[in-house]
């Protein structure tokens, strides 16, 4: 239990810190939308108590066109939606990882496949392009964080780290790990 409890630590660590490490978004509104996102965009909201493993173990650095915002001093990650097919939401930027063992983690164009509830990415390990897009989370109900669930003005859903991830960060037992709630907000037009 204890490894599994850090497990789940360090998995949302890797993901939180890449919030700290982005740089605020002046122009983002309430909802933590950034203005220069095509097509709307995608928030997840992350415990703010994990940003010191994150940083710490995995030295996550954020891809731009990604941004951190923080309404009423929450962590948010905002990612621009690029393109909405059916039920396939396209994103641009991304989160760069160093696995555990060292290296480095590329992760970039996050697709949410809303009909599959999963969300995935580009990925690239020390600089060698992957042969496939890599599951990262799967996507299940929302949960508390600070003691609620956050507000979401589009599709909600909670992000559990899938095995395929945690096996690409060099941390298998990080599986199944709660990283945060996404909010995913496509504009109308």
């Amino acid at each position: 239990m204890p490894n599994r409890r850090l497990a789940a630590v360090a998995a949302s660590a890797a993901v939180l810190a890449s919030t700290v490490l982005l740089a605020p978004a002046a122009h983002a509104d309430s909802r933590g939308w950034e203005p220069g996102g095509e097509r709307g965009a995608t928030t997840v909201v992350l415990n703010p108590a994990l940003v010191p493993v994150l940083v710490g173990t995995l030295k996550v650095k954020p891809i731009a066109p990604g941004a951190l915002v923080a309404p009423g001093g929450r962590a948010e990650l905002v990612f621009p939606i690029t393109h909405v097919e059916g039920n396939v939401v396209e994103h641009s930027g991304g989160l760069q990882f160093s696995p555990v063992g060292g290296g480095s983690l590329r992760l970039t164009h996050f697709d949410v496949n809303l009909g599959k509830g999963v969300l995935d990415a580009k990925g690239r390990l020390n600089g060698k392009r992957l042969a496939r897009r890599v599951d990262l989370f799967t996507l299940g109900p929302v949960q508390p964080i600070g003691g609620s669930v956050p507000a979401c003005f589009g599709t909600a859903a909670g992000l559990t780290l899938t095995a395929q991830a945690a096996g690409a960060l060099g941390a298998p037992s990080f599986a199944g790990a709660f990283v945060g709630d996404a909010c995913v907000t496509p504009r109308q037009d």
